[in-house]
Parts: C-alpha cells; sequence; structure tokens
C-alpha cells in the first residue's frame, strides 16, 4: 500500500533533482492552458480558439510524459512536450468518457460519481504511458485502485490542498505545486501498477 507522506515527500524530492525543467515545463503548460480556457472570449476566429486548445492537450500530454520518465530515472528534454501528439486522440477520449462517467454517477446518486472519479483517476496517465485506448485505460484504472478507495480518495483531497496553497500564493506557487502533486501523482501510479502486476502473477492462473 502506498503512503501519501512518502508519495509528497518523492514529489519534492524529484522536483529539487530536476527543478529546472520542472518549472519550464509547468510554466508552458499552465499559460497554455489558461489561453484555452480563454480562447473563446478572446479569440476572433473558431478555428484558433480550437487549434489553442488542441495544442493545450498534446502540451498535457507531453507534460505527463515528461513526469513519467522523470520517475523512472530518465532523463527527458524539454522538447519533448511537443513530442506526444500521437497520443491525441486517446487522450482526448478519455478527456470525454470519464468525465462523462463521473457526470453520470453524480446525477444517479453523487456517491457513485464520486466513487468513478476516483476509480477511474490514473486513466490519464495509463493512456501516455500504455498507449492504451480509452475505454481499456479506464478499465485498468478501475483495476488498479481496487480495495484503495478511501485512502486514494484522501490522497486527492490532500493533492488538491497543496495546489490550492500553491494558488493562494499570487498562482506563482503553482509552478511549485504542480510538479510536485505530478510527480506524487506518478509514483502512487507506479505503486498501484506494481501492486497489479504482482497479484497477477502470483494468482494460480498465471501458474
Amino acid at each position: 500500500m502506498f503512503s501519501i507522506k512518502d508519495s509528497i515527500k518523492y514529489g519534492w524530492e524529484k522536483f529539487k533533482v530536476n527543478v529546472e525543467l520542472s518549472l519550464l515545463t509547468t510554466l508552458l503548460m499552465l499559460a497554455v492552458g489558461s489561453l484555452a480556457g480563454e480562447g473563446r472570449f478572446h479569440f476572433g476566429t473558431f478555428l484558433l480558439g480550437l487549434a489553442i486548445v488542441v495544442f493545450a492537450i498534446i502540451i498535457r500530454i507531453g507534460y505527463t510524459k515528461i513526469f513519467l520518465r522523470i520517475h523512472d530515472g530518465e532523463t527527458p528534454k524539454f522538447v519533448e512536450i511537443f513530442q506526444e501528439y500521437r497520443t491525441f486522440w486517446r487522450y482526448l477520449g478519455v478527456s470525454i468518457l470519464m468525465p462523462l462517467a463521473v457526470l453520470g454517477g453524480l446525477i444517479l446518486l453523487i456517491i457513485p460519481g464520486i466513487i468513478w472519479a476516483v476509480r477511474f483517476s490514473f486513466s490519464f496517465y495509463i493512456v501516455v504511458d500504455t498507449k492504451m485506448g480509452p475505454i481499456v485505460s479506464m478499465k485498468e484504472s478501475y483495476a488498479i485502485t481496487k480495495g484503495k478507495f478511501w485512502k486514494l480518495l484522501l490522497f486527492w483531497i490532500v493533492i488538491g490542498l497543496v495546489n490550492l496553497l500553491g494558488l493562494i500564493f499570487l498562482g506563482i506557487g503553482l509552478l511549485v505545486s504542480v510538479p510536485i502533486t505530478t510527480l506524487a501523482s506518478v509514483y502512487v501510479y507506479r505503486e498501484l501498477s506494481k501492486a497489479r502486476a504482482s497479484l497477477i502473477t502470483s494468482s494460480p492462473q498465471s501458474a
């Protein structure tokens, strides 16, 4: 079972080692994301606004990939944030299907929506990491989070509070809090994936 304290500590330690790359990629992601969020109000054409949104998604995918590689002990370069465009449609699929599933759960009885939000929360990491399709990625996220709902719910609350703290500091704090919490999330994702792989390997069916 993963430790919330260890995950945040891990995120901080990895951030310190990769501070320049973390700051530059986070600044770009937040800047482009801000433009994408305001595009429909401030850009003269629909196509330009759409292009900004597409670019923001590609940046987000590249950002996730870079932090997965940092966790794995690799040395990614800043330019790699632009190079994961081939995953765009899969990532977009998860971006559509997951909120719809959560919204459906919230409409039903609220509680199912919260459960599904937590159980599907690693779908984005799985899409970027494995290049699986959106539905398969959501199923995999559901599988690796089995039996860990309450601890994961607390983990995501802590992540939200850390980023809220970053936002309070005039938003500049997000340049630190976002990479730290991203690295912490990648840490938890890897731990859950390892636990599931170990469980499958040790099951009687694998003999």
